[in-house]
């Protein structure tokens, strides 16, 4: 299960209450916002003791906050049971994230009994609420028969209620469904598209279901570099090789980028993206993004026509502006903006892709 143990930073307006009462709350506010400032700087003592002041006099957000310091164990030694009397504390009194707390303990028989009838039911306050790690835990449980009966089809509509707020589980959840006919209709489009969301997102499951998709695979090689297994050193040395004009190779960055009008024909500008890597290992190709001209749809036509002459219909398209193709081990995609007069063709590697988004802004 997905754990949401995020804390409440908002505040509440009362309005038309009489002066003294509002100023009481805009106090308490303050307070609040303290505690949330010594949070912040890991001094998690002085958020306690504000918080647990607040709790006492009744203020739900505090409660559950302090349900995930006991939680996580910061200030405190981990204490599952203090959590769970927290959460549930402000579960009841209407809290989304305590509800989806309280469930998640409920269900893993952390510092209560483990019960899944209690679990699911929270979880699906908090998803009725909302709360997408919720709508993704319920769809979950549905789909494993626990604490309600297995029914695929009703954790399809959790899912895709999930997927629609942007949870990564439930895109590759939701895609294998569409994969293999689970609660829903066999969609081969859609689920290349879910399953690719969730691969950009890291979810190794999803980079798998997306290589099982294409059973007979060529490794795709560009520059006379195999894209999957590329390094950096390599594609600068390749990259060298074709001709291109460094604008900037430096490690400090994700990206480097390069002039390649003599290189690729048509094309204005390429970046080469790479994962991080925090162990001195060599840093992996993530994407290659290539920048065409395009001042009119017809030559963007012109560029989608050269792309499906290589690699055949897409695979998906989100619009008509937006085509993908799915080889396996790399995903290819065009994108055209006619507010820039641009299109771009990127190869992206899904299982090293998410690691180059720290400074991805680079090669937009």
């Amino acid at each position: 299960m997905l754990a949401a143990r995020f804390f409440s930073f908002g505040i509440g307006c009362l309005c038309g209450l009489a002066f003294v009462l509002a100023s009481a709350l805009n106090a308490r506010a303050a307070n609040f916002d303290d505690a949330v400032t010594a949070y912040q700087r890991a001094d998690y003592a002085s958020a306690m003791r504000i918080w647990h002041e607040l709790g006492e006099a009744g203020d739900v957000r505090a409660i559950y906050n302090l349900g995930v310091l006991f939680d996580l164990g910061q200030g405190v030694t981990a204490d599952p049971a203090r959590a769970a009397v927290y959460f549930q504390h402000a579960a009841q009194a209407g809290h989304v994230r305590a509800m989806s707390n309280y469930g998640r303990l409920l269900e893993q028989g952390r510092g209560v009994a483990k019960n899944e009838e209690q679990a699911a039911h929270w979880f699906r306050k908090a998803a009725e609420g909302g709360l997408a790690e919720a709508q993704y835990n319920l769809g979950l449980m549905y789909e494993r028969g626990r604490g309600v009966p297995k029914d695929e089809r009703d954790a399809a509509a959790w899912y895709s209620r999930a997927a629609a707020n942007g949870q990564s589980a439930a895109l590759e959840r939701l895609g294998i469904f569409y994969r293999d006919a689970r609660g829903v209709a066999r969609n081969a489009t859609r689920a290349t598209l879910l399953l690719y969301g969730a691969a950009m997102d890291g979810r190794q499951e999803a980079v798998q279901a997306l290589e099982q998709m294409v059973p007979q695979q060529t490794p795709f090689a560009l520059f006379g570099q195999r894209l999957d297994s590329a390094e950096r050193a390599d594609m600068r040395k390749a990259l060298t090789a074709a001709r291109a004009s460094v604008v900037r190779e430096d490690d400090t960055f994700a990206c480097d980028i390069y002039q390649v009008t003599e290189s690729v024909p048509g094309a204005s500008e390429l970046a080469a993206c790479y994962g991080r890597q925090n162990t001195g290992r060599p840093a992996p190709l993530g994407f290659i993004k290539i920048d065409y001209p395009a001042p009119d749809a017809a030559h963007a036509q012109k560029i989608r026509a050269m792309v499906e002459k290589r690699f055949g219909p897409p695979a998906a398209s989100e619009g008509a502006n937006s085509l993908l193709w799915n080889l396996g081990t790399v995903i290819v995609a065009t994108q055209y903006a006619p507010d820039l007069k641009q299109m771009a063709l990127m190869y992206m590697v899904p299982k090293v892709y998410h690691l180059t988004r720290q400074d991805r802004a680079e090669a937009k």
